[in-house]
């Protein structure tokens, strides 16, 4: 089943590059308007990623981590209609570090911070929002 599936992503992303470029004008529009949708994803994804930094570092842990996750699931859906299995790679990796995150927040949240730990959460989201924003500029030159 799975085989099927990448190979309906495989078929479906070969006609849209070969729509793209040799193709008449109604199926270059056409495959154009996939491309920069996808392209628009990753715009959003990154502005999403700063507007959820910010939150972060004001302490908004929980509803940053929450929305990170659904974008994720976007982008993932996004590098599967594109077979990148380079890009899924990266979207699985960053999933799992915001994850680990999630649990820290979760497990620290009762009793509150010590400035020790908001430090080091800190530099876990920093470093989690510049790798992802890195997947959202490749996503988007795609």
């Amino acid at each position: 089943m799975r085989s099927l599936i990448k190979l309906g992503l495989l078929l479906v992303a070969g006609i849209l590059v070969y729509n793209f470029f040799f193709g008449d004008e109604t199926e270059k529009a056409q495959s154009r308007e996939i491309f920069e949708k996808v392209g628009d994803l990753g715009r959003a994804g990154i502005n999403l990623l700063r507007t959820e930094k910010e939150k972060f570092d004001d302490g908004k842990y929980d509803d940053a981590l929450d929305k990170i996750g659904g974008l994720f699931d976007k982008v993932r859906d996004k590098a599967e209609d594109l077979n990148d299995s380079e890009l899924l790679r990266d979207i699985s990796r960053l999933e799992k570090k915001r994850q680990d995150l999630q649990e820290r927040v979760d497990r620290n949240a009762p009793q509150g911070y010590s400035d020790a730990e908001k430090d080091s959460l800190q530099k876990e989201w920093k470093s989690l929002m510049e790798e992802s924003e890195e997947v959202m500029k490749r996503l988007e030159d795609q």
